[in-house]
């Protein structure tokens, strides 16, 4: 009797488990990937507006947000996809201190697709499975 209690309550449990495993990732890289997309969309924004110390605010938000982000994400995505937002991120804010908007430009875009592509491939959606 004591043995049957015992599989039932970690059969549940494992179910439970198993279901967490699979709600609670999508849902952190979709809150990530809405507070990074917000901060490249301003980014973006004020170096189109020629205002340079906020997009570098933003650029600088952005980077701290990846390097805090990234033990996490590195769990359950390709470190390599990580990594390489880590590096844009990066490489967009070095741009915006020394001045080089261009660069800072094609990063913050660079950064953009690879945002899209780690919510897109790593995401559950009805859209990726049709």
């Amino acid at each position: 009797m004591g043995f049957s209690i015992f599989r039932t309550a970690m059969t549940v449990l494992i179910c439970i488990f198993l279901l967490m495993l699979f709600l609670l990732p999508p849902q952190y890289i979709s809150r990530f990937s809405e507070e990074a997309e917000s901060l490249l969309s301003a980014a973006i924004s004020h170096l189109e507006r020629g205002d340079e110390a906020q997009s570098l605010r933003c650029c600088e938000a952005l980077a701290a947000l990846v390097s805090d982000s990234m033990p996490a994400l590195e769990r359950f995505l390709n470190h390599s996809d990580v990594d390489s937002l880590g590096a844009v991120a990066d490489a967009a804010m070095r741009a915006m201190r020394i001045g080089d908007t261009g660069t800072a430009a094609q990063a913050l875009t660079e950064a953009r697709s690879i945002l899209s592509r780690l919510r897109e491939i790593e995401l559950f959606s009805w859209n990726n499975l049709l």
